[in-house]
């Protein structure tokens, strides 16, 4: 399946600017992404956890570089990256990312967002979570940093600050993070992140 998000012929996003240099695309992209995301923990959003939040952070985080960002993606196969390590990971079609978000939100929303949990137990079951959502890969690009971002505020809401600043500072605790989300994400193994999320979480 061809990729609607892209400039014919080019692996590039289509993007506000217009930029068909991926390079510069990486630059505008990252400044203004860590705007938005300053932004939002500056002043986080309102919307209760769910998909509606969801969607309003990726579009807070991404919606000066992306006319499409805050929108799952749509009309396109299953994606394929690969890591640095060179190992590949795979997340599914498009089709499939309505009904599998919709059914994470509710079991999230049985288990109340995670609020009165320890911490030990909130790391757990957050990186179940985190798994699941990352797995589906509900957005074209932005995931992670989306994702950072959401669960800092779910954190927030059970009690918790979540400094992902913590985490991955050199080169080998980046690429544990990154095993250990794809392990989390790909084959249902959650201990590893979960591990590393609570070396990310404080008292509020």
């Amino acid at each position: 399946m061809s990729d609607p998000y892209t400039y014919p012929g080019t692996n590039v996003l289509r993007n506000r600017f217009n930029l068909h240099d991926q390079h510069i695309l990486d630059v505008m992209e990252r400044r203004l992404s860590d705007v938005g995301i300053a932004a939002l923990q500056a002043k986080p959003l309102k919307l209760p956890i769910g998909v509606a939040r969801l969607k309003a952070t990726h579009k807070a985080i991404f919606g000066e570089v992306y006319d499409w960002a805050g929108e799952f993606r749509e009309n396109i196969g299953a994606m394929q990256k690969y890591r640095p390590a060179g190992y590949p990971v795979v997340y599914p079609p498009s089709r499939f990312i309505p009904q599998e978000m919709d059914r994470i939100f509710a079991e999230l929303k049985q288990e109340d967002n995670l609020r009165g949990l320890s911490m030990d137990r909130f790391a757990e079951r957050a990186a179940c979570y985190y798994g699941e959502m990352d797995g589906t890969h509900p957005f074209r690009e932005g995931n992670s940093r989306t994702l950072r971002q959401f669960f800092m505020d779910v954190a927030r809401g059970a009690g918790y600050g979540l400094d992902w600043g913590a985490l991955g500072v050199d080169e080998a605790s980046r690429e544990a993070l990154y095993r250990a989300r794809d392990e989390a994400a790909m084959e249902r193994k959650p201990a590893a992140l979960a591990a590393i999320l609570r070396a990310g979480l404080k008292l509020c």
